[in-house]
Formats: C-alpha cells, sequence, structure tokens
C-alpha cells in the first residue's frame, strides 16, 4: 500500500497553520499550495492531490516551518495499491475526453460472451466474497457495451455509499473505483465505463419503512427510478363505492 496524502481534515489542519505562519513571516510564495479537498477532491485524481501534498511539503521546507507538516498519523492518510492517474469526472470515476482517447469500437458477440462467462463464473473471485453474495452479473449494454449490469440487492448496503450514489467520503468512493477496476481487469481487453445496479427485494429506508424494489428487466435506468417514484393512482370506482357507503 502506498501513503498518498492526508485526508481532507488532516490536511485542512495543515494548511491552516502554514496559513497562519505565512501570516507573520515573509515567505516565498507569499502563501502555501492550496490542498485539493472538497470540491477540489471530486476533479482531480490521486496523483494530483500527490503532488499537491509534496508541494505544500516543499514549501514548508523552503520557509522554515517544515515541523508544521509532519506527525500526521498513518490513519489520517489515504492509502492505495495503485493511485489513479486519469482524469476524474463528478462521480470520481474516469472521466474521458474525445481529445486524450482512441475512439472504441463494439467487440464481437462472442468476445463479448467470453467477457460475461468469466463474469458469472468469477464474480466471487474478482469482486470479493462480501459484493459477490448480494450482487451478481448481468449483461453488458450500450451502444458499445460499455455499461455493465449488475444485479443487486436492495437490502444490502455497499462500501462506497448505495447502489445509486457514491459517499462524499473519498475513501469510500475508492471502493466503488477498485470495484471497477477489478472487473475491468478480468474482462481486458474489453473495458467497463459505467456500472448500473439493478435493485431486486425489499430495501429498508432511513425512516426503517420497508418498501419493494422490483426488478424491471428491459428498461432503462430513468424508466426504473421514473417507476419507482410513481405512486399507485387512486381506484375512481373505489371511491365512489366509499362515497356510496357513507352515506348510507
Amino acid at each position: 500500500m502506498i501513503r498518498m496524502y492526508p485526508k481532507a481534515v488532516a490536511w485542512d489542519a495543515v494548511f491552516q497553520r502554514l496559513k497562519e505562519y505565512a501570516e507573520s513571516h515573509t515567505c516565498t510564495p507569499s502563501t502555501p499550495p492550496v490542498p485539493l479537498i472538497l470540491a477540489g477532491a471530486y476533479f482531480t485524481n490521486d496523483q494530483d492531490k500527490m503532488l499537491r501534498w509534496q508541494s505544500m511539503i516543499e514549501w514548508a521546507r523552503r520557509n522554515g516551518c517544515y515541523r508544521l507538516v509532519v506527525g500526521i498519523p498513518n490513519e489520517e492518510y489515504e492509502w492505495s495499491e495503485s493511485p489513479s492517474a486519469y482524469p476524474i469526472g463528478p462521480t470520481g470515476g474516469p472521466s474521458y475526453r474525445p481529445w486524450d482517447y482512441e475512439t472504441k469500437n463494439r467487440p464481437s458477440d462472442d468476445e463479448l460472451t467470453g467477457a460475461m462467462q468469466v463474469l458469472f463464473f468469477r464474480w466471487k473471485e474478482i469482486v470479493g466474497a462480501p459484493l459477490a453474495r448480494v450482487t451478481r452479473p448481468l449483461s453488458f449494454a450500450g451502444k458499445k457495451a460499455r455499461r455493465l449490469l449488475v444485479l443487486a440487492q436492495a437490502s444490502a448496503k455497499p462500501p462506497w455509499g448505495d447502489w445509486s450514489w457514491l459517499s462524499p467520503v473519498e475513501s469510500q468512493r475508492r471502493e466503488f473505483t477498485q470495484f471497477r477496476a477489478a472487473i475491468n481487469q478480468a474482462v481486458e481487453p474489453h473495458e467497463v465505463d459505467h456500472v448500473d445496479f439493478i435493485e431486486e427485494g425489499p430495501k429498508t429506508t432511513e425512516t426503517g419503512r420497508v418498501t419493494v424494489r422490483p426488478l424491471s428487466s428491459g428498461r432503462s435506468t430513468s424508466e426504473r427510478r421514473r417507476i419507482h417514484r410513481t405512486r399507485p393512482r387512486p381506484n375512481p370506482a373505489a371511491r365512489r363505492d366509499r362515497g356510496s357507503t357513507s352515506e348510507c
């Protein structure tokens, strides 16, 4: 594991100490580098953050306040086996730009079948036992088959937040990045850009109420969400019956 850079709270604390030092000393540059946290964390990868942290350390060393950036406990650092170096999008995943990547062609049907067979039979090995118990791969989707549909147990919670959103905590979002990276490693040379989770079974809400999330095969994600949000309309006949009963 590689120790990369401090977590947001610890990094901001170091920055505040350096700012206070800069206000009472002549420094070059006059202010320390700004940490890549909050909004800055969403559109930068691990390599960007590591470079920014190193520049902050170097600023402190040049200006005689190196003591202010040392002593952070290991548990207050972000760690990773493979720090990300690709452009990052708003959800923490890769951000593809037409000018810096080659157009991908859709694999043949035989290649896609082979890739799905790998996922079917090696799912537990690929994603780990805890996630394998509550998920299973369904199929590739999209014009170039770069979207993977995965059936997920609605009552379970993934380590990155929920099946439909990513946690604001970076270390938890990284769990999803590693999840997708493991899938791509298993199906290479094919590559998955997106993973859509189709929730099945009862789901416990924050209020403790249980709702049913049926599997809607053949529908898009937006259609499934729209169906889930739509409440059943009252039966006019039943309403008239209730009205006539009350009048008697």
